[in-house]
């Protein structure tokens, strides 16, 4: 293995490490709230289940603003909003999942058709500015990284529009995306039968 492939081995191992410590922070405060604040969680999750568009809505502009909100959270949410239907729970995660996906075309988009602009260098210079480098140094790789970590996804995308990446390998490693909704849905089902 070569120094470059060394790297980019220990870069997502370590992201991974960060995705999953993460994870572990917010199965915890939920568990703590579930059990601790149990009326308060239900009061809130009851006043949200019914406005799944509102959900979806602030979902969509959170993924395209670089991913401000956990997903996590919307997880929790899909199992209130469907009270226990893994069907439908499922079908929930997959629509936040490809809204996701969607959301980082947006950014590819944003990147590459506004790259010269004020606005795309302000908001590169303020939330994005670090993983440019590492954008144009591995190229697909840190979509995929993007993708299955908690590195700024929509961030990554409207970097790699940018750079001018293309377009069709961007979609296929944008996939990942949809992997990481899958598992991580899947280990939050889990604990929410804890």
């Amino acid at each position: 293995m070569n120094k470059k492939d060394l790297f980019k081995a220990k870069y997502l191992l370590s992201n991974l490490g960060k995705g999953l410590l993460w994870l572990l922070v917010i199965i915890g405060i939920f568990l703590v709230v579930k059990k601790y604040y149990g009326n308060v969680y239900q009061d809130f999750m009851d006043a949200i289940s019914n406005q799944p568009l509102l959900v979806f809505l602030v979902f969509t502009c959170s993924e395209v603003l670089f991913g401000i909100i956990p997903p996590e959270l919307f997880m929790i949410w899909a199992m209130k909003a469907k009270e226990g239907s893994q069907i439908s729970y499922i079908l929930i995660v997959v629509a936040l999942a490809v809204l996701s996906y969607i959301a980082g075309i947006i950014g590819y988009y944003f990147g590459l058709r506004f790259s010269k602009s004020n606005l795309y260098i302000s908001l590169r210079d303020k939330f994005a500015a670090q993983f440019e480098k590492n954008v144009k140094r591995f190229g697909g790789y840190m979509i995929a990284v993007a993708a299955l970590t908690p590195i700024p996804y929509s961030a990554v995308c409207m970097l790699t529009g940018a750079a001018r990446f293309n377009f069709g390998n961007f979609l296929l490693l944008g996939i990942f995306r949809l992997a990481r909704f899958l598992v991580y849905g899947f280990i939050m089902w889990q604990v929410n039968k804890i």
